[in-house]
Formats: C-alpha cells, structure tokens, sequence
C-alpha cells in the first residue's frame, strides 16, 4: 500500500474514524446522534471522543452539524477499511463464510492486521476491487473514491468491467455464486441479443437473460460510460 503508515492509536479511536467515514454522505458532517446510534454508544461519550479526536487533529467537530474527517483522519479510516473489506473476501472466498458472518469477524481483524500482512494478503487474493457486497477497497492512502457503474445489460460486445453490486435476491444469488459472478471479478460481453448476453467469465462462458444482467452493476473500462454512482 503506497504512502506512510500512519502512526497507532486505541481501537476506540480507529471505530470512531472508520464508523465516521461509512456514515458520511456528500462530505456532509454526520449528526452525532447518527454516530452515537451507529455504535450503540451514549451521545456524551460520543461528543467527549470527538474532542479528542478534534484535538488531535483527525476530526472536524461542529456544534449543531457533526463530525468530518481531516485529510488526515481519512487517511487512517482508509487502512481500516482496507484491512476490514480485504478479510471479508479472504472470509467469503477462502473459507467459506457467509458475508455477515465474515463481517462480523472482520470488524476484530481490522485492528489487530499490521500493514505488512494486510499487504500479503491483498497480494494472495490478487488485489481485488471490492468486497462481497461490492464496496470498494481502499488501495491507497486518502479519501475514497467513488464509482461510476452502468447495468451489465448496457455493456457492448467486447466491452469488460469489474462486477462491482448485485440487486437480486437469494435464488439469483445462489445462481450467480455458482457461475462464478461474484463481486470484483472481470467480466466481458462475448455475444448479445434482445433476450440474452454472453459473458466471459475467468476460463468459462455464462448466458444471462436481459431482466438479470440489468441487476448487475459494472465498473466499466471505458472511459465516458457511466449512469450512476455509488
């Protein structure tokens, strides 16, 4: 991970930052209220931590609005998030848990992983994009950037993006894990008709109906594509 490795502080502190920058919108300050609800917290211990968080430089606190991120505080919420959402696809991927299962215990595994290791691990599991709920992860220091996604359906013979989220319910779930759809793999339109698209998937072909592949949203490679953002 390029940049310097920010210095240690308590695991309280890392919460507060990481809940800050999942809660924020618009780069707008969010309520403490919302923050104290977030982490089942009192609104005091809230309102004390954030000082402390002010005083030392890692959050902007403003009476009556909320709580922002610094430029610094964004950058330790960035290794946190990154840890966090590469142990959830180790989780999902390698052994096998359920998403709120490898959720759950990533939010432990994200403050005890020193950088050296979530490195190796980002490496094993060759660098991947997004989380098993299409979230992004973090590769670099600083804020996170958001993505421009388009409908699977709207891609083009010979077009390819990165499967970022998909809006379906359990059965299609089950039916896309099974082919290999998942969250962060590459995909590329190989044929399409009114009805159907043919996808490259890894080493294998998969056909999708049309009212299933505009459920799957991309992060398309070409420059200019792009109808929504999340």
């Amino acid at each position: 991970m390029s940049g310097d490795t920010p210095g240690p502080i308590s695991e309280s502190m890392q919460m507060y930052l990481v809940t800050i920058e999942r809660l924020r919108a618009d780069a707008e300050p969010v309520p403490l209220s919302k923050l104290a609800q977030a982490l089942s917290v009192s609104p005091v211990s809230v309102n004390e931590m954030c000082r402390k968080l002010q005083d030392q430089g890692m959050v902007l606190y403003q009476p009556y609005k909320g709580v922002s991120l610094t430029p610094e505080g964004e950058q330790r919420a960035c290794y946190i998030l990154r840890r966090h959402r590469l142990w959830e696809v180790f989780l999902v991927q390698k052994l096998g848990m359920s998403y709120a299962n490898a959720h759950e215990a990533a939010c432990g595994l994200e403050h005890s992983t020193p950088d050296p290791v979530s490195d190796r691990l980002d490496a094993f599991l060759e660098h991947p994009t997004v989380n098993p709920e299409g979230q992004i992860i973090p590769r670099c220091a600083g804020p996170i950037s958001s993505q421009v996604l388009v409908p699977l359906a709207d891609l083009a013979v010979g077009e390819s993006g990165h499967l970022v989220r998909r809006d379906v319910g359990d059965v299609a779930l089950a039916f896309l894990d099974d082919t290999g759809l998942r969250a962060g793999v590459d995909v590329t339109v190989m044929a399409a008709t009114q009805e159907s698209v043919l996808l490259c998937v890894g080493e294998s072909s998969v056909s999708l109906g049309r009212t299933l592949a505009r459920e799957l949203w991309v992060e398309a490679e070409l420059e200019g594509r792009g109808s929504t953002t999340d």
